[in-house]
């Protein structure tokens, strides 16, 4: 038996069931939940970016103890993903790679984030033009554009639903479906990828893939692509997209 570990954001209700429906027979995914002081407000336009840098901030000063947590798990895990986008891309790419050092310093265990992930995700796949959708307020989606183009990609189409964190877990997957085709559909690109780890998309990936003729990377997709990565998972999984074919 494989044991992997993750850690979502506490108002995260979406990374366990995705992660477990992808999950070969043999892999087990175990949780710790990133601990909050408590969610934005988001009372006025001018109090979204502090609120919610506050928020993603407080997940990462959690994420060394969450690790530890993980770490006492006999046997012991492969590797350890921190379950967020936006909490592992919001202060850039030195910011991530800081985070999953304070992860292993703290654990002792391989770690990655979700953001990692998907970077190498895309890579694997070779996109470089991309379709952006996400749940995100625009000033969050502003930021994983940044991320992105900061990695050497390009952004040619994005949209996001304009949601407040809290909201994120509540739309079902037609909704991000509908983006994906209202967005995407007769765009020159690559490739499609749907940010925020509570955004419910793995239902769709194959439908997506089918309909456009283009591979579409998931947060929570890539994160698990990369930690069945990292743990020597060979077993391609079949049925959420081509990605996880890639193994």
């Amino acid at each position: 038996m494989i044991r992997v570990g993750a850690l979502p954001p506490v108002s995260n209700c979406v990374v366990e069931p995705e992660m477990y429906k992808m999950a070969p027979e043999d892999v087990t995914i175990h949780f710790e939940r990133l601990i909050l002081p408590k969610y934005p407000s988001l009372s006025s336009p001018e109090q979204e970016v502090v609120e919610i840098e506050e928020f993603l901030d407080a997940m990462v000063e959690d994420a060394p103890r969450a690790a530890r947590v993980l770490a006492m798990i006999q046997p012991k895990l492969r590797v350890i993903a921190y379950a967020c986008a936006s909490g592992s891309f919001h202060r850039g790419i030195e910011f991530e790679k800081r985070l999953v050092q304070s992860m292993e310093d703290a654990s002792g265990i391989p770690s990655i984030t979700t953001s990692g992930a998907v970077i190498q995700a895309l890579k694997e796949l070779g996109l470089k033009k991309l379709c952006l959708i996400s749940p995100y307020l625009e000033y969050q989606h502003g930021r994983v554009i940044d991320f992105l183009i900061a990695n050497g990609f390009e952004v040619v189409a994005s949209k996001g639903l304009g949601l407040a964190i809290i909201e994120h877990h509540q739309q079902p997957p037609e909704v991000a479906h509908d983006l994906v085709m209202t967005t995407c559909r007769g765009v020159d690109c690559d490739g499609i990828f749907s940010s925020c780890t509570a955004f419910r998309t793995i239902e769709i990936l194959e439908e997506v893939e089918r309909e456009l003729g283009k591979p579409m990377v998931s947060a929570n997709q890539a994160t698990m692509w990369l930690m069945l990565k990292k743990a020597g998972v060979k077993e391609r999984v079949s049925g959420f997209g081509s990605l996880l074919r890639h193994l």
